[in-house]
């Protein structure tokens, strides 16, 4: 018999303790430190006859009651054998990804047997929540001295801005991305009518929820609305080269005091020059604590992942109609831009920009 140690799990130290984490199928036990050291001589397939004949009878019977044990628990894996197989299919899918990708998708996707809360349970555990401490507020403010911008005007029959008057149809149908910009600088307004219905409460229901609860023009799981907007200005009009944090409530830039050239937003960028070129680059991060308050469980991070597409699609399609170029990105140095906006990367992630320009003539 040849078996070796199953590739759809993890190992790790908690409470001093050796815990398998079995996150193919939702599974967590600890092990022996016995047990440890026996894994690691079946890192492949290894004969287990061939591997135990040096040994004594009593350490050959001791040994064979171990790896029968984990072999029972499916942290061994027997060749050929129906778990083999399965594991052979996981591989064949998803081994080009590296087993961090597979580990995040498997250990939050919900199983079978997965228990979900009725609404009336739901409600009964927010207000418990509620009772032992506040939700995280939906909008942040460094407190500092900010540009305030024109004010967002709720569009009317009688006053709508040009760009706003564009068919859904056509702005979805025009649509692109784009890598290379006109000259700036754009317009003060402009920019800030973008980051008010991009990021800014809705001027029709603007009511905060009890909960922490927004609503804004895209959606977000629960209400929550993790996303942060930054923007990096190289050319917009009265405002200073810089990065700025957009406080949605407030309506305002406020300056971070970091000022980046083309060379390190390119850099932070994954070396993309486009993203270097453009007026003005919006950086989106995502504040966990916001959707943790409410989920707790570990699908929640994505609903975060999901809630930077929905929010860069509404950028798109904003910026698109006012006439202007756009382009998403994920391939990030995310450390860098974590150092320039000073981001806990523990708590606020990065999670893409939006490098946005005239477009070229």
């Amino acid at each position: 018999m040849r078996v070796k140690v199953a590739e759809h799990a993890t190992l790790f130290y908690q409470d001093g303790a050796v815990i398998w984490d079995d996150y193919l199928h939702h599974r967590q036990f600890a092990i022996s430190e016995t047990a440890e050291l026996l894994c690691r001589k079946f890192a492949e397939f290894t004969d287990v006859e061939a591997l135990f004949a040096p040994l004594g009878e009593a350490d050959r019977a001791a040994l064979r009651k171990v790896l029968d044990e984990l072999v029972d628990a499916g942290v061994l894996i027997v060749e050929g054998s129906p778990r083999h197989d399965e594991e052979r299919r996981l591989l064949a899918g998803w081994s080009a990804w590296g087993p961090s990708a597979r580990h995040f998708h498997f250990a939050s996707r919900t199983l079978a047997d997965a228990p979900f809360q009725q609404s009336d349970e739901h409600d009964a555990v927010l207000d418990a929540k509620l009772a032992a401490a506040p939700p995280p507020a939906p909008f942040r403010s460094l407190g500092r001295t900010a540009v305030l911008l024109p004010p967002l005007e709720v569009p009317t029959p009688d006053a709508t801005p040009k760009w706003a008057a564009a068919g859904l149809l056509d702005v979805l149908l025009a649509r692109r991305t784009t890598r290379e910009f006109g000259a700036g600088p754009l317009s003060l307004t402009r920019v800030g009518e973008l980051l008010g219905v991009l990021a800014g409460p809705s001027p029709v229901r603007s009511r905060i929820g009890r909960s922490g609860t927004v609503f804004k023009t895209s959606p977000s799981g629960g209400g929550r609305h993790p996303v942060e907007v930054y923007a990096h200005v190289r050319a917009v009009e009265a405002l200073e080269p810089g990065w700025y944090h957009y406080d949605g409530l407030a309506h305002a830039l406020e300056p971070i005091g970091v000022v980046w050239g083309q060379d390190e937003m390119t850099a932070a960028a994954g070396d993309q020059e486009w993203v270097g070129q453009a007026p003005l680059v919006l950086a989106y991060t995502g504040v966990l604590e916001r959707t943790r308050w409410r989920y707790d469980t570990s699908r929640a991070y994505r609903v975060v992942q999901m809630d930077v597409g929905h929010l860069s699609q509404t950028a798109y399609l904003v910026a698109t109609a006012m006439g202007f170029g756009i382009g998403f990105t994920a391939a990030l140095r995310d450390e860098l831009v974590e150092q320039a906006l000073g981001c806990d990367a523990y708590h606020e992630v990065v999670l893409g920009l939006s490098a946005l320009g005239p477009l070229p003539e």
